[in-house]
């Protein structure tokens, strides 16, 4: 069994804002028995995060059983500009404009350069129409996310759609989800 991740993404958080949300939530996911308080080593990402509470499968759509006696099956909160993505090869970009889809490029390499390195405008045209976007405005299949707060479940069963909507609903922005395959 390979591990995965589901990263609920903020697409709006600001690096210096980060931080408080991403202990905000952690508080209401501790308040909710989703995940535990203390730092512990489950996670793949980082040294520690935080293992699943009681009361998981709150944030689940299907329980899974042996989540409890994993050893990588936390969350971790990753509060620093970062890059979501499916840990898998070939993706597709859709132009909003025109409905066009095309594989990344050397000027999406690029512009994800420039995002991640915080310099420039990290804008991307369109080949077909040329309507340029920035990166982090571009639909993604599978999604990627480019952002500065990301909360990622190790080897967690499904997210519910009504959990991530509530992630975004209590921060007041745009979340996406983000799977992984590792």
């Amino acid at each position: 069994m390979s591990d995965h991740s589901q990263t609920v993404v903020d697409q709006d958080a600001t690096e210096s804002e980060s931080p408080r949300l991403g202990a905000f939530i952690h508080q209401w996911l501790i308040d909710e028995g989703i995940v535990s308080a203390d730092a512990t080593d489950c996670v793949l990402s980082s040294d520690a995060g935080y293992a699943p509470g009681p009361n998981y499968e709150k944030a689940t759509s299907v329980p899974k059983a042996n989540l409890l006696s994993l050893i990588t099956n936390g969350l971790d909160i990753i509060t620093k500009r970062n890059i979501f993505d499916s840990g898998e090869g070939g993706f597709e970009l859709v132009c909003s404009a025109c409905s066009h889809r095309f594989e990344g490029s050397d000027a999406w390499g690029d512009a994800v350069d420039e995002w991640y390195e915080n310099r420039g405008s990290a804008l991307l045209p369109c080949p077909r129409c040329g309507k340029s976007k920035l990166i982090n405005e571009w639909e993604h299949d599978p999604a990627w996310g480019f952002a500065n707060l990301g909360f990622q479940f190790w080897n967690w069963p499904q997210l519910s759609d009504e959990f991530i909507k509530g992630i975004g609903e209590r921060l007041g922005h745009r979340v996406i989800l983000v799977r992984c395959m590792v």
